[in-house]
């Protein structure tokens, strides 16, 4: 460290100051004032103190945590600490992995770097962060999962915030693939990974015929299907209203895309899952 002497205002007088190479910091030796400060402790953000090392006249070293908010300074990351924090309850709220959690919070540095939350809501763009961050990561989530955890944001907001930040950020984030989705909403009902199967089978032979629905209401209506045809009497007393709410579709939606699917059932799902003569054990829509 350099030595110098500079004007100190809590000391009120001229001290011996040294710059923190490594922080690029000037710092009074008298008090341990900052007075000049350059750089940051955390990648990310300011984790709210800095340590140094300052070398007093006996040349003895000595640490000093010093509050980097001083009533003189101000923390200019004070909104992204409580951002952060937000985007960690709302991955803790999902279940997310750690990984997600943390690309979550770059996305979000990034577009505030750019001044672009300013005058915008901050929920839905912390819930857009969420969900970029969860299909680039292979875990994807949908809107409506998201917004549930997004303190009030509706899934418009979050969807056209969304779009805007795959512009800024330029992220060519690939469509929800129901497919990834289909294992996590089975499971919210118990299926067993050969009904679970059956169901991905299903899903992937209903593209191949004529019936224009979301692919989340597909998923729905094939899994209440195969939920019906399962051998094990627990899932195939499943309700509609249950099968929809695990695959996070209104029950009404589930009701028009089964019946869509319901004519092509012989089609679409496995034959070694189920025997022909066994698909009259399907509701008639």
């Amino acid at each position: 460290m350099e030595k110098d002497s500079e004007f100190c205002s809590d000391c009120k007088a001229y001290t011996e100051v040294v710059l923190d190479h490594r922080s690029g910091d000037t710092i009074c030796t008298e008090c341990g004032l900052v007075l000049e400060e350059r750089a940051r402790s955390d990648p990310l953000t300011d984790n709210g103190v800095l340590t140094v090392n300052i070398s007093n006249d006996n040349k003895k070293a000595v640490s000093c945590v010093l509050p980097r908010l001083h009533k003189t300074l101000q923390n200019p990351d004070k909104s992204l600490h409580i951002a952060f924090e937000s985007l960690g309850v709302m991955a803790d709220q999902l279940a997310l992995v750690a990984t997600i959690r943390d690309h979550a919070k770059e996305l979000y540095k990034k577009v505030d770097n750019r001044k672009f939350c300013r005058g915008r809501n901050c929920d839905a763009i912390m819930a857009a962060c969420l969900f970029l961050a969860c299909q680039e990561k292979g875990f994807p989530r949908t809107l409506k999962e998201i917004a549930t955890v997004a303190n009030g944001a509706s899934r418009k907001e979050i969807n056209r915030m969304k779009e805007l930040l795959k512009k800024i950020l330029e992220v060519d984030s690939k469509t929800t693939n129901v497919g990834d989705l289909s294992r996590r909403c089975c499971s919210r009902i118990g299926m067993a990974n050969q009904d679970m199967k059956a169901v991905l089978e299903t899903l992937n032979k209903s593209e191949e015929v004529d019936v224009r629905r979301s692919p989340q209401s597909a998923l729905a209506a094939v899994m209440y299907m195969i939920a019906q045809l399962s051998n094990d009497k627990s899932t195939r007393d499943l309700t509609l209203q249950e099968v929809s709410q695990a695959a996070d579709v209104a029950v009404a939606t589930t009701e028009k895309a089964y019946k869509d699917l319901y004519p092509y059932a012989s089609r679409i799902i496995p034959n070694w899952f189920v025997k022909l003569e066994d698909l009259k054990k399907l509701c008639v829509p």
